[in-house]
């Protein structure tokens, strides 16, 4: 079983586009998609009432990261793989989730070892994972999916040099998860961009991202990943 997160905040129009792609192209029965969205978010009851969107309520003032991993460990007994997506993504492959299963649960073999990482193409940038799809154990090991400490930005950082240190994250070429961010042209720039991108969130988790790296919790992390796929 899969779940998809998708934390949003102030986008309920944005997260309904993402969901009508979710739904459009997933196959498997069993294969969900929650939208965490912040209980003080001034549009929290827009995407429950006027667009029928299953929801979980994160702690205020987490941030993306920390309501991500609310999310995560609060679904990741319920399923094999947990799935990342901003509200900006959309799903294109038909059947990106039985793909998702056959490299995470079916068959999780690479060559030297398992599989616990994957991601598709957004066809803006291919070295690093602006989505991303992690096996459920993984992230019960760690006690995390995003980067902790981390408010929005270097996620996808953090996941990249997880997987490379660990050996066990994969890029699927043939599923793309278009990311449609206004840096490509595919969106408008607006306050919630500017918010979440502005210079503070850079340097602060940029910081975070350097130390976890640089203090060695990076390769700690990759040995727990290592010795769950053994």
């Amino acid at each position: 079983m899969l779940i998809v997160i998708c934390p949003s905040r102030n986008r309920p129009a944005k997260a309904s586009e993402a969901y009508r792609e979710f739904l459009r192209t997933k196959e498997l029965d069993d294969t969900r998609m929650v939208f965490v969205v912040d209980e003080d978010d001034p549009t929290l009851d827009d995407y429950v009432t006027k667009h029928s969107l299953p929801v979980l309520h994160a702690p205020a003032g987490q941030g993306m990261a920390g309501a991500l991993n609310t999310a995560a460990l609060a679904l990741a007994h319920e399923c094999d793989v947990l799935g990342f997506i901003g509200d900006d993504h959309r799903f294109r492959t038909k059947g990106w989730d039985i793909v998702i299963d056959a490299y995470l649960v079916q068959a999780p073999t690479k060559e030297g070892g398992r599989l616990g990482m994957a991601y598709g193409k957004d066809l803006i940038r291919d070295d690093i994972p602006t989505h991303i799809f992690i096996r459920s154990d993984i992230i019960l090991a760690l006690g995390w999916m995003a980067l902790p400490d981390a408010k929005h930005l270097y996620l996808d950082n953090a996941w990249a040099e997880l997987g490379r240190r660990a050996e066990c994250i994969a890029q699927i070429v043939d599923l793309v998860v278009e990311h449609m961010h206004p840096t490509a042209g595919k969106g408008q720039w607006d306050a919630d961009y500017a918010r979440v991108n502005a210079p503070h969130v850079y340097s602060h988790d940029g910081q975070v991202f350097s130390r976890w790296v640089d203090s060695g919790r990076a390769e700690l992390d990759a040995a727990v990943v290592r010795r769950v796929l053994e």
